[in-house]
């Protein structure tokens, strides 16, 4: 990340009045480059607020493990150290902070191209000045609100006991997903403050990345369904409507990823270990994951199911093989232009 972390970490260097109530954690996760000495150059530089933690190599839920041991303040925010805030909207996103007592504070963000060109805006149609709660947080918000754009009360990593998935990538699922069950009330900050890089060679969606990083989701996704399945009884309504919205969003993917795009025995043997894990272990999100559909408004999950755990049903089988083949045929004629 030292192409990156110059401008990251300029981004938080605010007024002095709101640098004494800003503690930054630089999680230096076993980096060979020079982005440890960069971070600690900072932490000269303002030793009161700046503070670099180097640590053993163990993927991005170990540094937000370490992260949250480590931190003292009222609320926390993860920055990655290729994305960058709006300096001075950060500056008044502080005394906002300062102002409020909110379980969760939503803010605006935008992904941006290796220039800082903006690619997309998020927004939220949510309340402004005032407080308000998860039954206010409308269903396409909450498809949109990632980790750019969440801000928590640090009790609610405590009351959880919160611990991260180490050692893979796309955990973050994780961080956007279990500390909702404890939020109550939310402010909303209708400013631009986080942006988002998309486009980084080696970024985790990097087409190649993505790819083989696909058998992390399913590990990712079994923690997410335990989770669905625990709180199931005991959460309040409009906080398991939220995770139950962002669930299926995740899940759909995951399905899609394997059942529609890749067809692949080795991967579908890694997605039916899934499938039969959610069945036993999750019955409640086995049951959502059945009612999947694609844009044709066919249940195609169920019909895998059918065929996939019923070898001697020779007719869905058949059905199998008849598709792959014209897709493939399918795919022979765009190359060949006709």
């Amino acid at each position: 990340m030292e192409k990156y972390l110059h401008k990251c970490l300029n981004s938080l260097i605010v007024t002095d009045e709101n640098m004494r109530q800003l503690e930054v954690l630089v999680i230096n996760d076993g980096s060979k480059d020079l982005s440890s000495q960069i971070a600690h150059e900072y932490e000269m530089k303002y030793p009161q607020t700046i503070r670099v933690i180097d640590k053993p190599n163990g993927n991005y839920g170990s540094c937000i493990n370490r992260g949250l041991k480590e931190a003292t303040g009222k609320y926390v925010k993860v920055l990655d150290a290729d994305d960058y805030f709006d300096k001075e909207v950060f500056d008044v996103f502080i005394s906002f902070l300062t102002e409020v007592d909110a379980d969760l504070v939503i803010s605006n963000y935008c992904m941006v191209n290796n220039e800082g060109a903006a690619i997309q805006m998020y927004t939220f149609p949510v309340p402004v000045d005032r407080d308000f709660s998860m039954k206010d947080v409308p269903k396409d918000a909450v498809n949109r609100l990632w980790h750019h754009g969440v801000t928590y009360k640090m009790e609610i990593f405590q009351k959880l006991e919160y611990k991260q998935t180490e050692g893979i990538s796309y955990t973050d699922d994780e961080w956007i997903f279990k500390p909702m069950i404890y939020v109550d009330k939310i402010r909303y900050f209708s400013h631009n403050l986080y942006f988002y890089l998309r486009g980084r060679e080696g970024q985790t969606f990097d087409p190649q990345v993505k790819k083989n990083e696909y058998r992390s989701r399913l590990v990712v996704a079994k923690s997410l369904s335990d989770f669905v399945e625990a709180w199931k009884d005991k959460g309040k309504d409009e906080n398991m409507y939220f995770l139950k919205i962002k669930f299926i969003s995740r899940i759909r993917n995951i399905y899609s990823y394997y059942i529609l795009q890749t067809h692949l025995e080795d991967d579908l043997a890694y997605l039916k270990d899934f499938d039969i894990y959610i069945r036993e272990n999750s019955p409640s999100v086995y049951e959502i994951t059945d009612k999947i559909q694609n844009k044709f408004k066919v249940y195609y999950v169920r019909k895998w199911r059918e065929s996939h755990y019923n070898e001697k049903n020779w007719l869905l089988s058949s059905q199998r093989v008849l598709y792959r083949v014209a897709r493939l045929l399918f795919s022979r004629v765009l190359d060949a232009g006709i």
